[in-house]
């Protein structure tokens, strides 16, 4: 993504907590117009501007949204140089103010010992600040400690129940963690059948990351080919790259005729298609020579007047996703 893309998605971000918090700073009107003028300056990229601004109001009005802000700067490097400590100090201040997002990064810094000694204590404190204000994926944020067993007893049921909290409220990142607690954490909580539930829910909500793993379900927990096919080619044509060779992979072993003894027709041009993304894409080193091996065994018996017509639908497929 390139950095004034970035700027955006972040100034967006920062307008949604505006619009949350004016009524609280409709008493400051001053203030928060002239933070409106650095967002909008953040958004256009002009970011000495912004910063200089933002530091004002962080330093001299004690305004916890120009903190949490001042702190991205340092985090991200916007013209500043990138600073993790200073971040941390500054997301410290923000939190104070409760911003929900400003205490989440807060914690995380306790947790990882950015600006102090490691604090588990201290860190899950303030993921449990997030939550009540609104961000329910710090939930998950305390059930990953309650999985490890890090400043916690470990506790892998303790880890579901609070993360099973903010994946029922709709977060669509609680209900892929709780689905991957499910397929690969501890053997007793493992349940795939599970998994495939809340990847259901993340996957009614077009997430590709549930699409893919509910393939490797359907694969490799169920050994239902036909449907984990059916979400590895939902995820692959979208563009989620990890889905590409599982794509192509079943479709080279797919059955062959019965008539012919040969691939059929739909199945062969599916596999030059997606073996011909998946080529493009950075893979493991062993999947990239399994996928070239596949690729030169279909060329083999594919009608070459197939070709320009497929190259053209994988470049165009390539162009739009990558």
């Amino acid at each position: 993504m390139d950095a004034l893309k970035k700027y955006k998605l972040v100034a967006f971000a920062i307008s949604m907590i505006f619009f949350l918090w004016m009524p609280a700073l409709s008493a400051q009107q001053n203030a928060n117009n002239a933070l409106a003028e650095a967002q909008q300056w953040l958004a256009e990229g002009k970011h000495h501007k912004a910063f200089k601004a933002f530091q004002f109001y962080a330093q001299e009005k004690q305004n916890p949204l120009a903190q949490f802000t001042l702190a991205l700067f340092y985090q991200e490097g916007w013209g500043v140089e990138r600073d993790e400590v200073v971040a941390c100090q500054w997301y410290g201040k923000a939190a104070k103010g409760e911003i929900p997002a400003a205490n989440h990064f807060f914690a995380q810094c306790l947790q990882e010992g950015i600006h102090q000694s490691v604090d588990y204590v201290a860190a899950i404190h303030w993921y449990q600040q997030a939550a009540n204000l609104g961000h329910t994926i710090s939930l998950c944020a305390i059930a990953d400690l309650y999985m490890r067993g890090s400043g916690v007893v470990k506790n892998p049921q303790k880890a579901l129940v609070y993360c099973q909290q903010a994946a029922s409220s709709g977060s669509i990142p609680a209900q892929l963690k709780v689905g991957h607690f499910y397929l690969n954490g501890e053997a007793a909580i493992r349940d795939p059948q599970q998994a495939a539930v809340w990847f259901g829910y993340a996957a009614e909500k077009n997430s590709l990351e549930a699409y893919y793993y509910l393939g490797v379900i359907n694969l490799n927990a169920l050994n239902d080919q036909s449907h984990a096919l059916y979400w590895f080619e939902m995820a692959a044509g979208q563009g989620y790259l990890p889905a590409y060779y599982q794509t192509a992979r079943l479709y080279f072993n797919a059955p062959l005729s019965e008539e012919t003894g040969m691939p059929t027709a739909d199945n062969l041009a599916k596999s030059y298609l997606w073996l011909s993304t998946a080529k493009q894409q950075s893979e493991p080193e062993n999947e990239l020579n399994d996928t070239l091996s596949m690729l030169e065994k279909v060329e083999q018996v594919m009608p070459k007047s197939w070709k320009e017509d497929l190259d053209q639908k994988v470049s165009q497929h390539l162009l739009e996703f990558h």
